[in-house]
């Protein structure tokens, strides 16, 4: 059974590995500085930057990310899910469709439209769960550095 909550202050300890594989996975290296940034912002009720993590008894498993945003295109605005890892040993048991789930729940309590994400092309696993539970676009994401 897994649990999905909203990070505490407490679980910095246990999220902080399963984020450092995950910035692995995706071949980035982020300086300790950002990580604390960002682990601050998730905790700062305001922003509207969240993560959700999910735990398998009593050991954290997973984690997601995620931040509301006004939109151009919307009344209600748009969830941007930016981050989503699995624990590799606890992977193919639910735990990333239930985070996404958590999420969904989540956009529907600030009252989001939409809930959307990308991912790397190499990253097959996840799209298979992808495509199982949203719709894949034919929009291409543009990065510009400033």
């Amino acid at each position: 059974m897994v649990d999905i909550a909203y990070a505490q202050g407490a679980d910095k300890a246990a999220w902080l590995p399963l984020w450092h594989k995950y910035l692995e996975f995706y071949q980035q290296d982020l300086p300790a500085e950002v990580t604390d940034l960002t682990w601050g912002r998730f905790l700062n009720p305001d922003e509207h930057m969240y993560l959700l993590i999910a735990r398998t008894g009593d050991e954290v498993t997973g984690f997601v990310s995620f931040m509301f945003h006004r939109s151009t295109w919307a009344r209600g605005g748009y969830v941007y899910l930016e981050d989503l890892f699995v624990s590799e040993g606890h992977r193919g048991k639910g735990i990333a469709r239930a985070l996404i789930d958590g999420v969904t729940a989540q956009a529907r309590e600030l009252g989001a439209e939409r809930v959307y994400w990308v991912t790397h092309t190499h990253n097959t696993n996840a799209q298979a769960l992808y495509d199982k539970v949203a719709t894949r676009t034919d929009f291409y994401t543009y990065h510009k550095v400033v």
